[in-house]
């Protein structure tokens, strides 16, 4: 039986209340002889929740039931105050450390979208950016103030997922962006939406959708360890990133690819099919394989993997 170690007392109290419990009252001296001779403590437990008594020099076992109903009553009540006091203290917590806290949730996508188009007023250096190829937007507009913030000099690094590249209008829009200044990216799996101003603060937002129904969540994060950790999977990302080029290179250098070529090299690395990349060039798969088997053999390359590596030593990408 542990009944009463359950509820703390120690199990030398336990043994000399079912001793009691067995025999009855008994001597002072009987319980030195069978519990040995130090009983002060476990006495005093016992005492202490009501399960034992004094009378001259017998220790009288007391009924358990109603003890046991007033430790109940007693923990109930202190239960209850360790939630007050944990309500209480949370609230002074959050009034004091709590206001240094450096996330903010934002409640709906449409908070985010505000936030989101503030970036361009308030960045002054650098916006570093990811999304996973929505544009942020269904309809698919460029966030607003951003052709302003590329001509007052604010330079931006934008990673993009590889849905981007399969929707000829988002291309579009990511081109227009390149040629006004904007260095671009594409990265086959890009996990969340991510914009860095400045090193200062960042907007983090991503969206699920379960049995049709769509989730999702935002927060601001200000200058703490957590920017800094988000600027580092940024940074990571962006090295392994392919670049996405422009729509107004029209004539090539001698010796330097065509803007097809670069299109089709990013499409490659970016991970697309040869059914996704030929239809994006309104073309065969056939026509497609053939190309690349071209770019293999001016390359030197004996597989796509190969034709990415050469392309990118050539500065083709």
């Amino acid at each position: 039986m542990y009944q009463l170690r359950a509820l703390g007392i120690s199990a030398e109290a336990e043994a000399i209340y079912l001793d009691l419990i067995a025999r009855g009252a008994l001597d002072q001296a009987d319980l030195v002889q069978r519990h040995g001779a130090d009983l002060d403590t476990p006495l005093r437990e016992l005492a202490a929740i009501g399960l034992m008594e004094r009378s001259d020099d017998k220790v009288l076992p007391q009924p358990p039931h109603l003890a046991m109903e007033a430790v109940a009553r007693r923990r109930t009540t202190e239960a209850q105050l360790a939630r007050e006091s944990a309500s209480l203290l949370s609230d002074l917590w959050t009034a004091g450390i709590g206001q240094q806290t450096y996330v903010e949730l934002l409640p709906s996508a449409e908070t985010a979208r505000e936030v989101l188009n503030r970036v361009q007023v308030d960045a002054q250096q650098q916006v570093r950016a990811m999304t996973v190829g929505n544009l942020a937007s269904p309809n698919h507009q460029i966030v607003e103030g951003l052709f302003d913030a590329l001509s007052r000099g604010v330079s931006y690094e934008v990673i993009y997922g590889t849905r981007v590249l399969q929707d000829p209008d988002a291309l579009r829009m990511v081109q227009q962006c390149v040629d006004a200044g904007e260095q671009a990216r594409v990265f086959p799996q890009v996990p969340l939406n991510l914009t860095v101003v400045d090193d200062r603060w960042a907007l983090v937002s991503a969206r699920t959708t379960v049995g049709g129904i769509v989730n999702t969540a935002a927060m601001v994060v200000h200058h703490s360890p957590f920017l800094t950790g988000l600027v580092g999977v940024f940074d990571a990302l962006w090295r392994v990133s392919v670049p996405i080029t422009g729509g107004t290179e029209n004539t090539e250098a001698i010796g330097a690819p065509a803007l097809e070529t670069k299109r089709l090299l990013t499409y490659l690395s970016a991970g697309l099919t040869d059914e996704s990349i030929a239809r994006e060039f309104g073309v065969s798969e056939r026509t497609v394989a053939r190309r690349i088997s071209r770019l293999q053999e001016v390359l030197g390359a004996q597989t796509r993997f190969q034709l990415g590596v050469q392309a990118s030593r050539q500065n083709w990408l």
